[in-house]
């Protein structure tokens, strides 16, 4: 596993999807992962990681586009995708709707910083919930950079927004 850090968080070239399996996977050491990206608000869903989600987990995409108008910046669409039966790990696909359209000449940034603070100050209560279930004992999140590619966004500042969002949880970011 090559493993490079930009600010404090690793950035894996592994893949998350087989990663976050071996990790529900691995008994009295594994974890539930939670697997955020950002989403637009105009019923669009499949360029970029989505695509990639949607390939691997098709329950993510229609859950998606049964938001419909419920699709407003700052929500987060959480989905069961998987689970490990012995040991009650889960994998969940957190949807965070961040992205106002898409890129465009007009729209160099469609990412909402604002809206992606609030999608994961919402996922950071989730998982604080979560580890209250008797269980689950433990909670990672694992990445894509989120918000960079197909959203415009700086990921110099997202991950400040990680770091801060998501102090004493383990985050780990997947890419170039």
């Amino acid at each position: 596993m090559f493993k490079t850090k930009t600010n404090n968080i690793p950035i894996l070239k592994k893949d998350i999807f087989k990663t976050a399996l071996d990790r529900i996977n691995a008994n009295n050491i594994g974890s539930t992962v939670i697997i955020p990206h950002v989403c637009n608000n105009i019923n669009v869903f499949g360029a970029g990681f989505s695509g990639a989600i949607s390939d691997i987990y098709p329950i993510v995409k229609e859950n998606f586009y049964l938001l419909g108008n419920k699709a407003k910046l700052g929500h987060v669409q959480y989905i069961k995708v998987a689970q490990n039966k012995q040991y009650g790990h889960k994998i969940i696909v957190a949807n965070m709707i961040a992205q106002n359209g898409t890129i465009s000449h007009n729209n160099k940034r469609p990412l909402n910083y604002i809206a992606l603070a609030a999608c994961m100050n919402d996922i950071k209560r989730y998982i604080d919930d979560l580890i209250k279930e008797p269980e689950i004992d433990r909670c990672e999140i694992h990445a894509p950079k989120f918000g960079s590619g197909l959203a415009g966004g700086n990921w110099k500042f997202i991950e400040k927004l990680i770091e801060d969002a998501w102090i004493n949880t383990a985050v780990y970011i997947y890419g170039n």
